[in-house]
């Protein structure tokens, strides 16, 4: 795909002349995207706001080249595809350049995806970047409900926007997708992925009100192939499925990355934009912040 298609409309871009107060960028661990089929959650949820966020602001896909979770968030924090021989051996990643630059960033993940978010993330770093705090929430044992996962999720994101002075950007996993596949239960998975389109209202407008903007994305997918048709046995694996790209902001509305919007929502008939890899310089990018050279990723505005 030629470049111009993998950015913003050059007559809808936006003039980047000063980077975001507050910068959201939210991952729903698990959420896939795929054809419309029996075993899709995804498709089989009512996600109506989400699909108001699809039809209003910029969205496309992402690519990866693996199923293997750890990779795809160390592509999504190093900027560089997730099959590439540097594996944990990055030159930078994303975490390690906002701190470089002053910028205070906070990481909210329940305990179950805290390898992902910090560990895979910063490249194998296992100690705290300069400005970098962590809320690690404990994940619900499998006979315990997952909705108060999210609530508190919720509560921890509206806590860290309280501390604008301290918090520039955060990184939150909200992985209720992902962690009801896992159980191997379609209803619920169904009602899990519900649950985070009613939670998406309240945590967007917070972002919002403070003049923020918040990308949604997905490391991996899982909800949208709850089981395996040759063997119909349940399927709790990570997918190598392209996975969401969404870019809120109230100066983005109406605009689009690529060339088409999707028809009626369905995301399934988009072809991606950009890759895992293109994550990292899209942030970048909306914080006035240079790419650095190791970072082989794109960004998409």
């Amino acid at each position: 795909m030629n470049n111009d298609s993998s950015k913003l409309e050059e007559s809808d871009k936006m003039e980047n002349k000063e980077a975001p107060e507050l910068l959201l960028c939210l991952f729903l661990d698990g959420f896939g995207i795929s054809a419309n089929n029996e075993t899709n959650a995804v498709t089989a949820a009512k996600m109506p706001n989400l699909f108001n966020y699809i039809r209003d602001y910029p969205v496309t896909l992402l690519s990866g080249k693996t199923k293997d979770a750890r990779r795809r968030y160390w592509s999504l924090g190093c900027g560089l595809e997730d099959s590439s021989d540097s594996f944990l051996q990055a030159e930078t990643c994303l975490s390690a350049v906002l701190s470089q630059f002053g910028i205070k960033q906070a990481k909210i993940v329940a305990s179950e995806q805290l390898a992902g978010l910090n560990l895979f993330f910063n490249n194998a770093k296992d100690s705290l970047y300069p400005g970098e705090v962590i809320d690690c929430l404990s994940s619900p044992s499998f006979d315990e409900a997952l909705r108060p996962l999210g609530k508190n999720i919720l509560r921890s994101i509206e806590d860290s926007l309280h501390q604008k002075l301290t918090t520039e950007v955060i990184f939150a996993s909200l992985p209720l997708a992902h962690e009801a596949s896992l159980r191997g239960d379609f209803k619920e998975t169904v009602n899990n992925l519900e649950q985070i389109d009613k939670l998406l209202p309240k945590i967007i407008s917070a972002v919002l009100s403070k003049n923020g903007r918040i990308i949604i994305t997905s490391p991996y997918g899982n909800a949208e192939r709850t089981k395996d048709l040759a063997t119909d046995w349940a399927d709790k694996s990570p997918t190598g499925n392209h996975v969401p790209f969404l870019l809120i902001g109230s100066e983005y509305r109406g605009k689009t990355i690529g060339l088409a919007d999707p028809l009626d929502g369905d995301l399934s008939v988009l072809a991606p934009a950009g890759t895992l890899a293109d994550f990292a310089p899209t942030v970048l990018a909306l914080l006035n912040l240079d790419k650095p050279v190791g970072m082989m990723g794109k960004s998409l505005i």
